[in-house]
């Protein structure tokens, strides 16, 4: 563990703070009156378990060097600086802010911004719309799961840390990096400084809550502010000259990446097609090097002990090996430009899986990258999916820390006999797959394809021996083509004996407003999306197809399922 960052330190700084904190409560108050956002359970103190504080430390601040991938191949904080990226403008692409991270001459700064914002001021007027103010938040590590370091390789304290520095600025010209963190996507705030959905904005600031998903992240436009995004290719939807310059997933009419090149890069990132529907969804991330589109719900990340397999298609039943995939793999993916992740990608894609090596290789020859790669610090093991892993005690203690996190807390405004009427629904329909209770342990068995999936019926562009076979295929039938992508490439070669959908912890479910796992079905509130899946007028034929016939049924399934909380 970092020096630089003792929890007794962090404890005294969230104290200090929290004067300024209650105070933008209060500035705040009826400021933002259409905000609906459930409350989030607080993380229990971690000091009182030793592996859990480096569990806490793990999720919030481990990157295992990652920073070199994010700082020299994608070039994210260059990017960042470039695009001039103001508060606000991270707010909106649903970064989150955790104050009691803050210098007190910055937390002054906020406070006093949104104070003018009370009184009648456009925040575009105030030190939230400062470009510079960003690198600062970033410098005091104060941007959940976006982690500063300095030259030297070291962490850089928080800037409610007694040891930070006023006069630090994060330079990049010295070697200061930036890297990234599981807190990215699976934290986010309390709320009690700035709401989500304060301004339209799904980020926040608040005391950091670990474990549910960042709602409203916008992975793909935060990418794409990276000065080198095609550093990231494998995860990417590509074109391939091995099926005839067709693409192995077709995913809202987007044809692929042919020629490698930013500009096609931030087109598919940010991009739509002809009916609004982005390549790359908000709320989504695409884990997985395939060339594939298979951009995918964020999970929750709490109450880990009840939720196994791991990946929306079950593919991994060790979470350690899963946390161990992302950092080696996920978040710095240049492993695959190496002999070892060349073996990887043919043992997945086949031909298809050389021609990604290949054209990664290329493009990171290209961006002046040749032998500094991989960055993550791993090291071969022979275990687990990959062969190579990182600090396996840290991998434990992020297990633990996530084991024993809570789901959000369920609304206090719920009408308590629709939730009896919807729990008695639901059990007697749902519970085939689904828990009765939200902090029974979900069942390991992944659901089939066809079952979950009626009308699809795939066209088969590749065959490879068993027992791989007809793997690689295009998704282009059925109401939702997106809906098998995760399973073209990457999982349905690791899960070849049994395709399908693992089943979700449906816990804190209150404020999301987009389900499946690949966001196809999506509400202007958690009511709505939770209407709108079980309609059974979505057709037989539709992805998910389970529906609640009567529409009071219906909705007092919606008011129930809003209920479920851990325990």
């Amino acid at each position: 563990m970092n020096n630089r960052t003792d929890p007794k330190r962090h404890r005294l700084a969230t104290a200090i703070l929290s004067g300024l904190i209650l105070s933008s409560v209060v500035v705040l108050s009826g400021c933002n009156s259409s905000n609906d956002q459930p409350p989030v359970a607080e993380n229990p103190p971690p000091q009182a378990n030793p592996q859990l504080t480096i569990g806490q430390t793990t999720f919030r601040y481990e990157t295992f060097g990652n920073q070199g991938f994010w700082t020299q191949a994608m070039q994210l904080p260059q990017g960042l600086a470039a695009a001039g990226v103001t508060p606000l403008s991270a707010l909106s692409l649903g970064l989150n802010v955790n104050a009691a991270a803050l210098s007190p001459d910055t937390a002054k700064a906020l406070t006093d911004a949104l104070a003018k914002i009370k009184a009648g001021a456009d925040p575009k007027t105030t030190v939230l719309n400062n470009p510079a103010v960003t690198l600062a938040l970033i410098n005091e590590g104060a941007v959940i799961g976006v982690v500063p370091f300095a030259a030297d390789g070291e962490r850089k304290p928080l800037g409610s840390d007694p040891n930070y520095n006023p006069k630090d600025t994060l330079d990049l010209s010295r070697g200061d990096s930036v890297g990234v963190s599981c807190a990215l996507c699976h934290a986010r705030t309390d709320n009690s400084v700035v709401p989500a959905g304060f301004a339209k904005m799904p980020g926040s600031v608040g005391l950091e809550v670990d474990g549910p998903a960042a709602n409203g992240l916008d992975f793909g436009n935060i990418v794409a502010a990276s000065g080198n995004p095609r550093a990231y290719l494998p995860m990417y939807q590509l074109a391939f000259a091995a099926l005839g310059g067709a693409s192995a997933a077709n995913q809202a009419g987007y044809a692929g990446i042919k020629d490698d090149t930013n500009t096609e890069v931030r087109t598919y990132l940010t991009g739509s097609n002809a009916q609004g529907k982005r390549y790359y969804p908000v709320d989504g991330f695409d884990a997985f090097p395939d060339g594939v589109n298979n951009v995918a719900e964020i999970p929750p990340f709490y109450r880990t002990d009840l939720t196994a397999p791991w990946g929306h298609s079950g593919f991994d039943t060790d979470l350690n090996d899963f946390n161990n995939i992302v950092y080696v793999l996920g978040l710095d993916p240049t492993i695959l430009a190496t002999a070892p992740g060349k073996q990887i990608l043919e043992g997945l894609a086949g031909g298809v899986g050389d021609e990604i090596y290949n054209r990664y290789v290329a493009v990171l020859d290209d961006s002046g990258l040749q032998g500094k790669y991989p960055f993550v610090q791993s090291a071969a093991t022979g275990k687990g999916f990959l062969g190579y892993q990182v600090d396996q005690s840290k991998l434990e203690a992020l297990t633990a820390y996530t084991d024993q996190l809570q789901s959000p807390r369920a609304p206090t405004n719920l009408d308590a006999a629709m939730v009896s009427r919807g729990q008695q629904v639901f059990d007697q329909n749902c519970t085939t797959c689904h828990t009765a209770s939200a902090s029974a342990p979900v069942s390991s068995d992944i659901v089939p394809f066809a079952q979950l999936y009626p009308s699809f019926s795939p066209t088969v562009l590749a065959q490879r021996q068993a027992p791989l076979s007809d793997v690689i295929i295009s998704t282009d039938n059925g109401p939702d083509p997106s809906y098998y992508n995760e399973l073209t490439v990457f999982n349905a070669s690791v899960r070849a004996d049994t395709v399908g959908f693992a089943v979700p912890l449906l816990a804190g479910l209150d404020g999301q407003t987009k389900f499946l796992h690949d966001l196809s079905i999506s509400g202007a509130t958690t009511t709505d999306a939770l209407n709108l899946l079980l309609d059974p007028t979505r057709g037989s034929g539709a992805q998910h197809p389970f529906y609640i016939t009567d529409a009071g049924d219906r909705a007092a399934v919606a008011e129930y399922l809003r209920s479920r909380e851990t325990k």
